[in-house]
C-alpha cells in the first residue's frame, strides 16, 4: 500500500468519515463547514489542493423531484 500523505482533509483539516480503495480515496467527514468532498490521502496536500474542485449537486427545487 501506498504512503498516506494527507490523511485529514486537505481544504479543513478533519478526518475523514470513510475511505475506501485500499487508502486511494477518502470523503471528509465535515458535513456543515467543507466544500470538499473527496481527496486522495496518497498524494501530497499540494497536489490534492491543485486538483481541487466545486461540485453542485442538484437541490430538489431544481430537479424533477
Amino acid at each position: 500500500m501506498a504512503e498516506i500523505l494527507t490523511p485529514d482533509c486537505p481544504m479543513c483539516g478533519h478526518p475523514p468519515a470513510m475511505v475506501f480503495g485500499g487508502g486511494t480515496q477518502a470523503f471528509c467527514g465535515n458535513e456543515d463547514g467543507c466544500t470538499l468532498i473527496c481527496w486522495t490521502p496518497t498524494k501530497t496536500l499540494d497536489e490534492n489542493l491543485m486538483d481541487a474542485s466545486v461540485v453542485d449537486f442538484p437541490t430538489a427545487e431544481a430537479g424533477d423531484g
